[in-house]
């Protein structure tokens, strides 16, 4: 009888850690952004004025979506800076022609927290390689953060990571983190587009913030990505958008524009040109213009 109240006593306990987490995370749920990158990117809006503000290897953003925990595991999808690959805005993966297509996650079981109050995270990356790290948070003081103890040859690091939104879209659930700030920061907007000749092209031409453009038949319902991925290859002193009509087809339209944003929010395009002497990429033509409306 003992035996059986003590394990009773342990399973109750499980059951109200994972309980107490739940109730956290629905008050903690949105986008967060690491504080370094996002105190950075909020006066730069530009990827290449930000590029020495963070490490470009480790989580810069986390998606807290408290419908992704599954038998007291959360999923949470997460970016880095340095990435060659557009991933899906699904939670964890998406199976298509039988491809399996994931995004950037790790997991975190709700049920076991130590003694500090963290919860053990799973693999992620470069952060945490062939070590471990903790998630954890405060619902107080309003915050979440990453922390990797000092061993097998990592440093002690601790990310804190400031909260952009709090809510999702029903029609997009799992956005990217990364992308979805970005593009919230520098693309966002409804426009007048016009031509490389000053012709208006459309008095209602709008991004949203998962992306997807409307009000022009050429990049009508494409996605477009505001890129960070700018720490190898030929050196590039302008920010970076992509086009894709479908992300997850190969045969996908594709655009690919170098930008520049005035104060005013003001956005020219340009074609992506190589200076065969320096060996970088430099403003072309100037192919359209996104007046703020």
């Amino acid at each position: 009888m003992r035996f059986t109240i003590t394990v009773t006593i342990l399973f109750s306990g499980f059951i109200s850690y994972g309980q107490k987490a739940i109730e956290d995370l629905n008050t903690l749920q949105g986008i967060w952004i690491a504080e370094d990158y996002h105190n950075s990117f909020e006066n730069t809006k530009s990827a290449i004025k930000s590029k020495n503000a963070f490490d470009y290897n480790y989580p810069v953003g986390l998606r807290i979506n408290p419908i992704e925990i599954k038998n007291g595991v959360l999923n949470i999808g997460y970016a880095e800076l340095h990435d060659h690959i557009i991933h899906p805005e699904v939670s964890d993966y998406i199976v298509k022609n039988n491809d399996t297509i994931r995004e950037f996650s790790f997991n975190v079981n709700l049920r076991q927290k130590d003694s500090s109050g963290y919860y053990k995270t799973s693999d992620i990356h470069y952060f945490n390689y062939d070590w471990v790290s903790y998630l954890t948070w405060n619902v107080n003081d309003n915050s979440i953060s990453l922390y990797r103890p000092e061993g097998n040859e990592h440093a002690e690091r601790f990310i804190k990571y400031i909260r952009v939104t709090n809510g999702f879209d029903n029609d997009h659930l799992f956005p990217n983190p990364l992308y979805y700030y970005t593009r919230q920061k520098t693309l966002k907007g409804t426009y007048t587009l016009k031509d490389n000749e000053g012709t208006v092209l459309s008095k209602n031409f709008q991004i949203d913030e998962n992306g997807i453009a409307n009000g022009y038949g050429k990049f009508e319902n494409f996605t477009f990505y505001f890129s960070t991925d700018i720490y190898c290859g030929p050196p590039i002193n302008y920010d970076l958008i992509i086009g894709y009509e479908d992300v997850l087809t190969e045969e996908s339209k594709t655009f690919v524009f170098l930008l520049v944003i005035n104060e005013d929010g003001n956005i020219s395009l340009h074609k992506k040109e190589m200076n065969n002497t320096t060996h970088s990429y430099e403003l072309g033509e100037k192919a359209y213009e996104l007046i703020k409306n």
